[in-house]
């Protein structure tokens, strides 16, 4: 799971930028994983949770696929700081992601941080312009209905 913080802030400056997530091991899928942080108080009105949870977890719907080829990655903001989630989504749907993605980094306040970490879904960190290999995007995790697009770094 990607650590989520804003450097040098204070604990409370840091409860207005979605507060931090520490990074140890979890029961969730990388799926269910990928995005959690964020202002979890979004009104019942705000316009990204017609893709996403309060928090920014994607909607399955989004994710759907049956081949490698269906699926597009996509740049997730995760926290006020800028940090991105690489994500995979279904290129079906990619328009879709984009409109929500526009409202969701609208939803954050300006906390005066600087980011330039990444992540992609299996866990994997690093930072804008690092040298670590461009994150890639794979159809897995198949049950009866398909696959799911999921990021990854090699």
């Amino acid at each position: 799971m990607i650590r989520r913080f804003c450097v040098g802030f204070a604990l409370a400056v840091m409860a207005g930028c979605g507060g931090a997530t520490a990074g140890g091991p979890s029961d969730a899928s990388p799926a269910e994983a990928a995005v959690d942080s964020g202002p979890a108080d979004a009104g019942p009105d705000a316009p990204y949770l017609a893709c996403m949870s309060a928090s920014g977890q994607l909607n399955a719907s989004l994710k759907t696929c049956t081949t490698d080829a269906d699926c597009v990655i996509k740049e997730e903001q995760t926290d006020c700081c800028g940090t991105t989630l690489y994500v995979g989504v279904s290129n079906t749907q990619a328009a879709a992601f984009d409109t929500c993605e526009a409202q969701w980094v609208a939803h954050f306040p300006g906390c005066g941080c600087a980011s330039n970490q990444t992540g992609t879904e299996d866990g994997k960190t690093g930072r804008q312009g690092d040298d670590g290999g461009a994150p890639q995007v794979r159809c897995t995790d198949f049950t009866s209905n398909g696959g799911v697009c999921m990021t990854y770094r090699p």
